[in-house]
């Protein structure tokens, strides 16, 4: 499981709010200097991210608890998958059949941006489905001894 500490800052009928800070690898990272991710992340200027999680265990937790947060590591790499993968394929797919009609140039690339369009919706209509199942879903896993 992948887990990330955070700050309960609600609890409600609706579940469990939690504020995680924002970190960046550029800390760490030796190529940061010369790294356009550094400004992306600094371009954000949104330190925080608040989200709701579920409580499978009924752990009773109170406003400004530090808990654990997590994510089940399957999870997260079919989310992943589904993100990058199809959009990349439905391109892909598209461009490789104008090509084989003997189309232009122009109507393959105009070809392939349309199967990438209906890759992203295809994403959006998959997420759409997955995210309603708690295994995509952040789960408090425990709270922190402060």
């Amino acid at each position: 499981m992948i887990e990330e500490r955070g700050r309960v800052v609600g609890v409600d009928s609706t579940g469990i709010w939690v504020e995680t800070s924002k970190t960046s690898a550029c800390a760490a990272c030796a190529a940061k200097s010369g790294c356009g991710q550094k400004l992306l992340v600094q371009a954000s200027g949104q330190k925080a991210f608040i989200f709701n999680v579920l409580n499978p265990s009924q752990l009773i937790v109170q406003v400004d608890d530090a808990v654990m947060v997590g994510v089940e590591e399957g999870s997260l790499l079919k989310a992943t998958l589904v993100t990058y993968l199809i959009p990349l394929l439905t391109l892909m797919l598209f461009a490789v059949v104008a090509h084989q009609l003997s189309w232009p140039e122009g109507w393959v690339v105009t070809i392939s941006l349309v199967g990438l369009v209906i890759g992203f919706g295809l994403v959006r209509a998959i997420s759409q489905l997955l995210f309603r199942s708690s295994k995509f879903q952040p789960v408090l896993t425990k709270i922190l001894v402060q």
